[in-house]
């Protein structure tokens, strides 16, 4: 199990995830105030991502072990993994997580593996194959995930909280409703 104070502990880490991976843990520290779950839990703010997302554990327990939330700036929200570590392997893994959730077809699993299939090129170049060795090396990543798109779409889908704003408004789901032929490589 990688413990957040693990990812803290090494600058070259937390520099790797930010640049390679868009998880910067740096982040964490600005004002996320805003943040209302419902329903109600606890959570801390472990990482937050280039656009003003975040990225927040919560429920109760060690925040190691709680499912992770992503919340992003335009209004959605959704579980991406059970802890810590399985968001880590899955980052790794599928760095171009939130182009399978834009062109999911509305969180359809085979419109996701279509969209990987596209855009895996693409990312070829942005994620250095040094910072997923780095990262598989020092956090002791051994274990991979065998279907790491359909564990990002099992976790999405059953995403049980998720932000409320201020205006009462529900933040929607992660999944939009674009599909794999709608996207411009």
């Amino acid at each position: 199990m990688i413990k957040l104070t693990e990812l803290q502990s090494s600058r070259a880490v937390v520099d790797d995830l930010a640049q390679a991976y868009d998880f910067d843990i740096d982040r964490a520290s600005q004002d996320y105030s805003w943040i209302r779950l419902t329903p109600e839990h606890r959570f801390l703010v472990i990482a937050g991502e280039s656009t003003g997302g975040a990225f927040l554990a919560y429920g109760d327990g060690d925040f190691d072990q709680m499912p992770i939330l992503y919340v992003t700036s335009e209004g959605q929200a959704g579980k991406v993994a059970s802890n810590l570590s399985e968001w880590l392997a899955i980052v790794v893994a599928v760095p171009h997580w939130q182009d399978l959730l834009h062109f999911s077809g509305g969180g359809d699993l085979a419109e996701m593996r279509r969209t990987a299939e596209l855009v895996n090129g693409r990312y070829a170049e942005k994620v250095a194959n040094s910072a997923r060795t780095h990262l598989m090396t020092v956090l002791a990543m051994q274990e991979e995930i065998s279907d790491p798109i359909a564990v990002f779409h099992r976790n999405v889908a059953a995403t049980d909280c998720t932000v409320v704003a201020a205006d009462g408004w529900r933040y929607e789901s992660l999944f939009n409703k674009f599909r794999s032929d709608d996207l411009r490589i």
